[in-house]
């Protein structure tokens, strides 16, 4: 031999060396170490010509880069690695170095680029009749098209990559094509054809013992039974995927299943548990790089907090996951993660914000067709536009979300059905229909035996039933309804509608008298909605308090209150219960004698019950209004809001589903029209007001009408220096009258 012969012999000896160091520090995670001995040898088998042993060093490092996470130099050492491979001519390496960049391309949400390069790595296998590597190639091509949202073409490259794999007797990619899918049947919600692809692709993993793809099929199955609500089911596939994963140290595996127990325990109201879960699967996600599996811990963290009430932790998880989503262009989960954000945006108070949002997910699920997200985008438009007092907007988006997901079969859609009838049974009580909102809540509690997870949503149902009965005036009975209702919000861990059903129940002892019980009541209430950062419940906690204030007479107290209420329900931009608080407010100024500023309090509580359309708030403030013209002897004006206020009350009594239950709710209101009577009398009108009593006696008895006349004559001053003979006899023959007209009834 020559002496460059020896030379180049030596050379040669010395790269395969340095290319067995490389394999050894490989194996053994040492990345560093296994880059510098891959690169020395890369050098040296370029400098002896050896281009193809010179292109599997480089693929080499790219592949350790990527380990790394070192992205952008793995795919430019996979460049230099398809240069070195076409020097050599080499076009089966250089087709597996494109797929592989492709991959790369893929994880940087480079879509196009990814594209490009599994397309000229497609060229290249066909050229060389390699059918696995098409198979691999369509397999790669279909997961851009799922990415992008494209089922149907994701659906065309699986099936293709299926035939490629099947051709080629590669029956462990075959199933990782089946399982892809999988994926997309279950999309779609054909679960049947969905676990048969599921299934087979197990046995297969399970017949080759690659332990890897048995823990994603684990995965896939009891995905499939958390859409079907087969939770014990789901909860099996996952706990047996988890074991597997820790066996053979499947990090990515554990923390697919890990998330998965999670969702299993939201479902089943194990917020706590469910918190622990997906905090596991997202410390796993974040230490593997994993962005994809981020969002998807990010959003059921987000849904988590939710639930136990932790707006600000909610919102700051599922912003994460929007914004990773949107990083991986990843449209699929875009809309179910934009509909709830909107709704913990709506928790928060950001009403506009959550409206903007909520169209967003409602226009992105639609041309997705994903038909759950916009069902829930629906529902929580409807919430916004009721807060904001839109009724009619409300009401339509309810009914839309309704008839939205009526046609799902089996349980998905019944969660949102009965949300849907409860929102509708709500606006139906704010417009005064009262049959019609039980009518409404009928039809959720039939809604709800069609779910496991609908079932949880009693406790929504109950807190509406407590509020028809406080309408109906039964308030012991509601009272009762509301202790259930928390005790059922309790159980399946729903901190926020538990500090509803404290406020229901304080309404309930504030409306039959119990002024003690009802102000502790509402500040219990008061401090739980704090604890939750609730600013319009903690609004409501604190207008019942000024309530309770104007019962015992503490008009100082109740102004400021009233002022309180009404910053938080500005913040929350809740104009429903702000309407309230001006008419409260308007109450507490009256009994001060600063009636300008009542009438100017009637005044904006009246204009927000007009456009609520709310009958029985229209008639409060009118019935507070005819106080104060009566006070300055303005009768025919105080008779005209009288009789109006009167025909708002009687409208809300003819919508009762039962006329035996118009006494109780008629009974509310005696001291109306005891006071409407009393102003006919004034007026000279006896018949009218002796027709008024008796149609009142006539369907809720004669007991209050005469505890409130009695009241009023006796202040009547028929014995008095102040007084001129005139008055004198004018206010006995007043007494005269109304004495006769109560032992008329």
């Amino acid at each position: 031999m020559t002496q460059d012969q020896e030379k180049q012999a030596q050379d040669q000896k010395q790269a395969e060396q340095r290319l067995q160091d490389g394999f050894a520090a490989f194996s053994e995670g040492k990345t560093d170490k296994a880059i510098e001995a891959f690169n020395d040898a890369e050098v040296r088998f370029r400098l002896t010509g050896d281009f193809k042993k010179a292109g599997d060093c480089r693929a080499l490092i790219a592949e350790a880069q990527g380990q790394d996470n070192e992205i952008e130099q793995a795919i430019r050492s996979y460049q230099r690695a398809i240069k070195f491979y076409k020097d050599a001519d080499k076009p089966q390496r250089e087709a597996d170095c494109l797929l592989a960049m492709g991959h790369l391309e893929r994880q940087l949400a480079h879509l196009e680029r990814a594209q490009e390069d599994y397309l000229q790595a497609q060229h290249l296998y066909r050229l060389q009749k390699d059918v696995k590597g098409q198979g691999s190639v369509a397999l790669a091509l279909g997961h851009i098209e799922l990415q992008r949202g494209n089922l149907e073409y994701a659906t065309e490259h699986y099936r293709d990559a299926q035939q490629f794999y099947h051709a080629a007797n590669d029956t462990i990619n075959e199933a990782d094509a089946s399982r892809s899918l999988a994926d997309i049947r279950r999309m779609t919600r054909q679960f049947a054809e969905a676990e048969q692809d599921y299934q087979r692709a197990l046995e297969i993993y399970q017949t080759a013992k690659d332990f890897f793809g048995e823990v994603d099929s684990q995965v896939g199955l009891g995905q499939i039974y958390v859409d079907q609500e087969r939770l014990d089911e789901a909860g099996d596939c996952f706990a047996s995927a988890l074991n597997t994963a820790q066996v053979v140290e499947y990090d990515l595996g554990q923390a697919d299943a890990n998330l998965g127990l999670a969702q299993v325990s939201l479902l089943q109201a194990r917020a706590d548990q469910a918190l622990i879960g997906a905090q596991s699967a997202l410390q796993i996600y974040n230490d593997q790089h994993n962005g994809l599996g981020n969002a998807n811990a990010s959003r059921v963290l987000g849904e988590i907090s939710l639930r136990r009430g932790q707006g600000t932790y909610a919102s700051s998880f599922m912003e994460r996951a929007l914004r990773t989503y949107k990083a991986v262009d990843y449209k699929l989960a875009q809309p179910e993660t934009l509909a709830g954000l909107g709704v913990i945006q709506y928790y928060n108070g950001s009403l506009q914000r959550a409206q903007q949002t909520l169209n967003e997910a409602r226009q992105q699920a639609h041309a997705l067709k994903d038909v759950l997200a916009e069902g829930r985008s629906m529902l929580g438009l409807g919430d916004v536009h009721r807060q904001l007092g839109q009724i009619g907007q409300a009401n339509s988006a309810y009914r839309d979300a309704r008839e939205h997901v009526a046609s799902i079969e089996g349980a998905a859609g019944a969660v949102t059905i009965v949300e849907a009838e409860v929102g509708v049974a709500r606006l139906a009580l704010l417009t005064g229909e009262i049959k019609e909102a039980e009518e409404h809540l009928d039809a959720a509690t039939q809604a709800r035996q069609r779910s496991f997870v609908a079932q949880q949503h009693i406790t929504s149902i109950t807190l509406m039933q407590g509020q028809v009965e406080l309408i109906c005036g039964e308030f012991t009975r509601s009272e009762a309804t509301f202790q259930e209702g928390h005790k059922q919000s309790l159980a399946y861990q729903e901190p926020v509608l538990a500090a509803r059903a404290i406020v229901g129940r304080a309404q309930a002892q504030l409306a039959r008298g119990d002024l003690d019980a009802a102000q502790e009541t509402f500040l219990a209430a008061g401090r739980q909605f704090q604890l939750l950062e609730n600013t319009n419940g903690d609004g409501e906690a604190v207008l019942g308090i000024a309530q309770v204030n104007i019962g015992k007479e503490q008009w100082e107290e109740a102004l400021e209150n009233c002022q309180a209420a009404l910053l938080r329900f500005h913040q929350s931009e809740d104009l429903v219960n702000e309407a309230d608080a001006w008419l409260t407010q308007g109450l507490a100024h009256s009994a001060q004698d600063e009636v300008d500023a009542a009438l100017e309090d009637f005044d904006k509580a009246l204009r927000l019950y007009h456009q609520q359309r709310r009958p029985l708030g229209v008639a409060d403030t009118r019935s507070a209004r005819a106080g104060i013209y009566l006070e300055r002897g303005d009768l025919e004006r105080a008779r005209d809001e009288l009789g109006k206020a009167i025909a708002q009350v009687e409208r809300v009594m003819h919508s009762l589903s039962k006329p035996e239950q118009w006494s109780t709710f008629l009974n509310q209101y005696a001291q109306l029209y005891a006071q409407a009577a009393i102003t006919e009398v004034r007026l000279g009108n006896i018949e009218q007001a002796r027709t008024l009593l008796q149609n009142f006696a006539r369907v809720s008895g004669k007991r209050e009408l005469e505890r409130y006349l009695q009241g009023y004559e006796s202040e009547i001053p028929t014995d008095s220096d102040t007084l001129s003979e005139e008055e004198l006899r004018a206010n006995k023959d007043l007494v005269k009258r109304l004495e006769q007209l109560r032992r008329g009834l």
